[in-house]
């Protein structure tokens, strides 16, 4: 049995399943965590979802595009049965137009009534924003975001820290506060820290954090990491580099 994080896979579905392949991933005896951002500005957000949401094995952390995804499924749905508007609030056209949220909502309007009310209900039973784990002795918080400058103290209670820091927080290659516990941590693609760590993995602060978006979405590459022997793997991006 192996234990593997991904993160930020972003609709990018072909990557998603290019990389289990090449981690031979066993649904009956592997875990994988996704440490946020499932949906939105790739191609196949909601097929990818419904994948993930199909596998035991597989368990989801929110990120950011998440918890639009979430906080506006009910209101799609209506839409969908009424034919009615949504209410375009600043948040509304801001996932919807600045952060890829389009074809995620129109991919959801497009399934059947029962799939929405699913996908909705496993959103709302799954929506953690933090995971300690132990493996083989050594501790692991799988957070998307990290913790923010205000909550930057050893003795930190992550659920003292709100959602939004969690979710949103932009932190640096060391940012740590942790003495005991590695952070895998995605949320901002490793190019945006410096163009030599595009499409990589970042390794801060001694080993004790580790920044997982590769940034596949932007066309470097889809990362996965297997907490077992910390060994990394690599999925190159169909999309055209943007940045």
């Amino acid at each position: 049995m192996a234990t593997y994080v991904m993160s930020d896979l972003h609709g990018c579905r072909k990557e998603f399943n290019q990389m289990l392949d090449l981690i031979q991933y066993s649904t009956e005896c592997d875990e994988l965590w996704i440490v946020g951002d499932i949906c939105d500005r790739g191609n196949e957000s909601i097929p990818l979802l419904l994948q993930i949401a199909d596998n035991p094995s597989m368990h989801i952390i929110f990120g950011n595009h998440d918890v639009w995804l979430e906080k506006y499924a009910s209101d799609l749905i209506l839409a969908k049965k009424d034919c009615g508007c949504i209410d375009m609030t600043e948040d509304f056209v801001c996932w919807l137009h600045s952060n890829g949220g389009y074809s995620t909502a129109d991919q959801f309007m497009d399934l059947s009534f029962p799939q929405c009310h699913d996908l909705r209900l496993y959103l709302e039973e799954n929506r953690r924003f933090y995971q300690y784990l132990n493996i083989h002795g050594r501790k692991f918080l799988l957070v998307h975001a990290g913790v923010g400058d205000e909550y930057f103290t050893p003795d930190v209670r992550l659920s003292a820290v709100p959602e939004g820091v969690l979710v949103w927080a932009h932190i640096g290659i060391d940012d740590n506060p942790f003495n005991d516990t590695t952070m895998i941590v995605g949320h901002t693609p490793t190019f945006c820290y410096g163009s030599e760590y595009a499409g990589k993995i970042i390794h801060g602060k001694n080993d004790t954090i580790y920044h997982i978006d590769c940034g596949c979405v932007y066309g470097k590459a889809l990362g996965c990491l297997r907490l077992d022997d910390m060994q990394e793997f690599y999925v190159p991006s169909s999309y055209p580099s943007v940045y």
